[in-house]
């Protein structure tokens, strides 16, 4: 997985936890929630070693911020017109990025971050390919 496929899946992510409509406000402070605490685990991380014993914990926040974006994608399958009322939060998504550069920085922290998002992003993808495939079977 690219660095490509990180960023355009923690934009996705900026844009679901900066909603600003009614209906999206759990969705919105669940998502900021989820984000500043994984933001604080990586400002902890200084060393290789806690970098690498901390696999369980980032595995755990990448779910969970994938199980909300499929929640959220449902509620606006539902009331599409929701998607008209996102915006990037830049400052929270400018710390995460800033974070996830310094732990790709070191020796082996890219391919760990990456494979502990890969299931969550594996389910993340199989839930849109049955969206679309569903879409065409409707």
């Amino acid at each position: 997985m690219g660095m490509r496929r990180h960023l355009i899946f923690f934009l996705s992510l900026s844009l679901l936890c900066s909603c600003s409509s009614r209906s999206l406000d759990h969705f919105r402070e669940e998502g900021e929630g989820i984000v500043r605490s994984l933001i604080y685990e990586l400002q902890q991380i200084s060393t290789q070693e806690e970098l690498f014993a901390s696999t369980n914990r980032f595995q755990r926040y990448f779910d969970r911020l994938v199980s909300l974006m499929i929640d959220a994608e449902e509620l606006f399958l539902e009331y599409p017109e929701q998607r008209e009322n996102l915006s990037l939060d830049k400052e929270l998504n400018e710390q995460l990025r800033h974070e996830l550069n310094r732990i790709y920085k070191m020796r082996g922290g890219k391919a760990f971050m990456e494979k502990c998002q890969e299931k969550a992003l594996h389910r993340l993808d199989a839930y849109a390919k049955n969206r679309f495939y569903a879409k065409f079977s409707e």
